[in-house]
């Protein structure tokens, strides 16, 4: 596997910079491979009250790995101080650009405290670009070598960036890196879930229809949480996988990080407001309900559930969502 190295004179410097960094007083979630199962709420203060307090069971709390994606002044509703239990955010477009030093610290900035506030010392990238993977050739051929990763791409910058930051620890546990929760997209996590081959990106025919994610993936590998988009992003309600997505998504990017050492400890899966499933058997409830079961219809999504459920915008699927949350996480 070719390596990707650093990119210009200013790794260094910000290395340094994010070793000089000093403790800020707030509690934080643990990271790493061995942390408790977390679940991102990225949804309106409405829909976050309801989840806190449902009409009927145990309602989400931060003492239950739940955390809110900022802006979010309410929190988890939680007694206090709500701070440490928000999450800041970097757009992934105004990543797309940065050299690997400024991205480095642009994330290292909002872990040690986000623009809003938000102090659970993790910041999200909202989300990464399909523009982050490396190109399928214009004219593809079976059996044509792979092209040469470009060290200056944003996959290439983007995982020059995570090294640096995976250089030093963090004074809320583990390294910079495994401080970053990265969004991945539909049109990534569809584009692994079709592609065929080691890299993901071959077509039914054996041609490389499909980008590649050499030059991120290791980047993505060094990331505390990578929480893949299950549905399609246009829409209301948003299209949702077809069942067989929901089947093979899991596990091909389960496939794909480990080629990178990532562990998949670090997966999630993000629900939405959405259709009901294409090609799901019918006797599986609503929509939202069938998307669980496909997400448990699997091993790998079996693994990834166990990590903690994310949730986008589910509107008025937030008493089913928070009934299928209870039955994988009881108490």
């Amino acid at each position: 596997m070719k390596r990707i190295t650093l990119i210009g004179s200013g790794v260094a410097a910000c290395a340094c910079a994010v070793a000089a960094i000093g403790p800020v007083v707030a509690s934080a979630p643990v990271v790493g491979p061995g942390r408790a199962p977390l679940t991102i709420v990225y949804d309106t203060t409405p829909t976050t009250h309801q989840l806190v307090f449902p009409s009927n069971g145990h309602g989400l709390t931060p003492k239950r790995g739940a955390l809110r994606q900022d802006p979010a002044g309410s929190g988890m509703f939680a007694p206090g101080d709500n701070r440490p239990f928000r999450i800041s955010k970097v757009n992934g477009a105004s990543l797309q650009a940065m050299s690997p030093s400024t991205m480095a610290a642009t994330l290292q900035r909002q872990i040690t405290l986000g623009t809003y506030g938000a102090g659970a010392h993790l910041v999200a990238v909202d989300e990464l670009l399909e523009t982050f993977g490396d190109p399928a050739p214009a004219n593809p051929q079976r059996n044509s070598p792979l092209t040469r990763i470009n060290p200056n791409s944003p996959g290439s910058r983007f995982t020059a960036a995570m090294r640096i930051l995976a250089g030093s620890q963090s004074p809320w546990g583990g390294t910079w890196a495994s401080r970053v929760e990265v969004y991945i997209p539909p049109g990534i996590v569809s584009s692994i879930a079709v592609g065929r081959g080691p890299n993901h990106n071959l077509g039914r025919d054996g041609k490389p229809h499909y980008r590649t994610w050499r030059a991120v993936m290791p980047g993505l590998a060094l990331a505390g949480g990578l929480h893949l988009e299950m549905y399609h992003g246009t829409g209301t309600p948003l299209t949702a996988f077809s069942a067989s997505l929901w089947r093979t998504a899991p596990t091909a990017f389960l496939d794909l990080l480990g080629r990178y050492h990532g562990s998949q400890s670090t997966v999630h899966i993000v629900f939405s407001a959405t259709t009901r499933p294409a090609g799901a058997p019918s006797g599986w409830g609503d929509a939202m309900a069938t998307s669980w079961s496909l997400a448990r219809s699997t091993a790998a999504g079996r693994v990834i559930l166990r990590n903690g459920p994310d949730e986008y915008r589910i509107g008025g699927q937030a008493a089913e969502w928070m009934k299928q949350f209870n039955r994988q996480f009881p108490g």
